[in-house]
């Protein structure tokens, strides 16, 4: 395996634990936590930088279901995180109570989509 592609899946992998704990660690308090905005931080800092390895080691955006699948993702995962800074940096209780199930779950759901794709796109190209 190539030393960029093991890069970037490592990349994508410590993006899907970290979206992960901090998704279902809200979903399961009922609450968006600081600790949790921080993880969706890294986790989107993880993905964008294994998109730009893997991207690098295939000579840029390769037209195909799993990279329009991945373009929205990192686009809703970028949305989310400025959501959840703004609504954390506010007192609107109700609103940081209700985000991890109404908005973190569906983005890590359309983000996971990507994900899974991704693997049994790589998986049928070899």
């Amino acid at each position: 395996m190539e030393k960029a592609l093991l890069i970037g899946l490592t990349l994508f992998n410590i993006a899907l634990l970290v979206y992960s704990i901090a998704t279902w660690a809200g979903v399961l308090s009922k609450k968006l936590k600081k600790w949790h905005l921080v993880l969706f931080w890294v986790g989107l800092i993880a993905d964008v930088s294994g998109t730009l390895v893997i991207g690098w080691q295939y000579g840029g955006f390769v037209p195909n279901l799993h990279s329009y699948l991945g373009a929205i993702a990192l686009v809703a995962m970028l949305a989310h995180n400025i959501a959840a800074t703004k609504k954390l940096s506010g007192a609107d209780e109700k609103g940081i109570a209700a985000f991890p199930k109404k908005i973190s779950l569906p983005v890590w759901v359309i983000w996971m989509i990507s994900y899974v794709a991704g693997l049994i796109l790589s998986g049928s190209s070899h």
